[in-house]
């Protein structure tokens, strides 16, 4: 037997092991006759909130108890497919809109459209269109959202503008004001060596400005057939990043994070070390732990042309079709994504609804921290999806690492977006 297969067939053993003492350690209630089993990924805040809305499901469903799995996101794919092939799958699971291309091409769904279709109380005419489309297949309906996270916030340091006399950002800003804004925010100590950058990311986020300078990472999001990341505007916006790392050096480098002690890109902006923040609304739980300073946050600048386009993150809950209680599944998928479970979910700051109604009240807009997040709300209206591509995510770990040397300065964005794009459309979309 080959050695790398037994290594696999190891590693799904232990997998298996794994999630069968997940599914013992919770339990069911005493008394419960039936047990759903709900996957889900979710950090620290996310894993204390579900317990409590699964408490408020189990009033409505007596009898029905629900245990939770969770799996860490890098390793959720994988996991979620070992037990489902392994006959252990959950009755219902999260689902992120980058994954669901993968998910939807095993076919291990239901389609929900039957059972939305005899129950009124779901009113898909609330939720934002946008998230929606995100888990739809071949005009199906596969997951039923409960939060949708524009990759659009801008954190930043009050005290840090006060200090430096600067105005605080607007969301008409444009990239230029931007820069400008980080180049005054940077600050250097007595030996020349930068003490605090104007601005960080959570981690390399180059598609951002790829889609702020005009570009697309593939030629039709919903039907890929050409990766188009050796466009000028792709290149012009990856090129824009790497400057900031390079030219304008407002933007840590990995060697300036090194020195800086290995922090990670948010404890730079909790610490006081970066003066703006790029990420998602969901760091906002573990943003309302600063104390040192005040914070806000505003919508990321507009492009060149006056350009808005954001990933929009959506998150779903879907139906295994290997589950023995479809109907009690699809009523669970129903409550995590419905009114009470989604205004919960926001209270904690961690996610925005995906329902467009609920997302326009104090469900949401709470004045707490952010108090400017409404920008959020019409954010979602220039958004964008992952390509539903069963690969993406092997070819986008494909160019994350040709763009390694372009941001230590090694290579312009044009040398490495057009030597990586022309090996993905041959290996990936078999064009010469």
């Amino acid at each position: 037997m080959d050695k790398m297969y037994k290594f696999w067939v190891l590693v799904a053993l232990m997998i298996v092991a794994i999630a069968a003492t997940v599914w013992k350690t919770h339990s069911p209630s005493k008394g419960s006759t039936i047990v759903l089993r709900c996957a889900n990924w979710g950090d620290a805040e996310e894993t204390q909130i579900l317990p409590r809305i699964f408490a408020e499901f189990k009033k409505t469903h007596p009898g029905v108890d629900v245990e939770l799995y969770r799996a860490p996101w890098a390793d959720y794919i994988s996991k979620i497919l070992t037990l489902f092939s392994a006959g252990m799958a959950p009755d219902v699971m999260a689902i992120d809109g980058e994954q669901f291309p993968v998910f939807s091409s095993k076919g291990i769904y239901l389609a929900l459209d039957p059972y939305l279709k005899k129950d009124k109380s779901v009113k898909l005419s609330e939720f934002y269109p946008e998230s929606l489309e995100s888990f739809r297949s071949e005009g199906k309906l596969y997951g039923l959202p409960r939060d949708i996270a524009p990759v659009a916030v801008i954190y930043y340091n009050k005290k840090e503008f006060d200090q430096a006399g600067l105005p605080y950002p607007k969301d008409n800003w444009t990239y230029e004001q931007f820069l400008r804004t980080a180049q005054k925010l940077t600050k250097k100590d007595k030996t020349g060596r930068t003490a605090q950058f104007g601005f960080v990311d959570d981690f390399p986020n180059w598609e951002a400005w790829v889609y702020a300078f005009g570009g697309k990472l593939v030629d039709n999001v919903r039907h890929p057939a050409r990766c188009v990341l050796d466009s000028p505007e792709a290149i012009a916006g990856v090129q824009f990043r790497a400057d900031m790392v390079n030219r304008y050096k407002v933007l840590p480098s990995s060697a300036n994070l090194t020195a800086m002690g290995g922090l990670g890109n948010s404890d730079l902006f909790m610490n006081g070390l970066a003066s703006m923040f790029f990420s998602g609304i969901w760091l906002t739980p573990q943003l309302r732990h600063i104390e040192n300073f005040d914070w806000d946050a505003v919508e990321f600048p507009k492009g060149p042309q006056g350009r808005r386009l954001f990933y929009l993150g959506p998150t779903a809950y879907g139906v295994i079709r290997t589950t023995k209680y479809p109907q009690l599944a699809y009523e669970l998928v129903t409550f995590l994504s419905g009114r009470t479970a989604q205004a919960l979910m926001a209270q904690t700051g961690l996610t925005q609804p995906a329902n467009e109604v609920l997302a326009k009240t104090s469900a949401f807009l709470d004045h707490q921290r952010p108090r400017s997040k409404g920008f959020l709300v019409n954010a979602v209206h220039h958004g964008t999806f992952h390509p539903f591509d069963v690969d993406s995510h092997e070819w986008l770990d494909m160019v994350g690492s040709a763009l390694d040397p372009v941001w230590e300065g090694k290579k312009t964005a044009k040398e490495a977006l057009t030597a990586v794009t022309a090996e993905i459309n041959r290996k990936f979309y078999h064009l010469k």
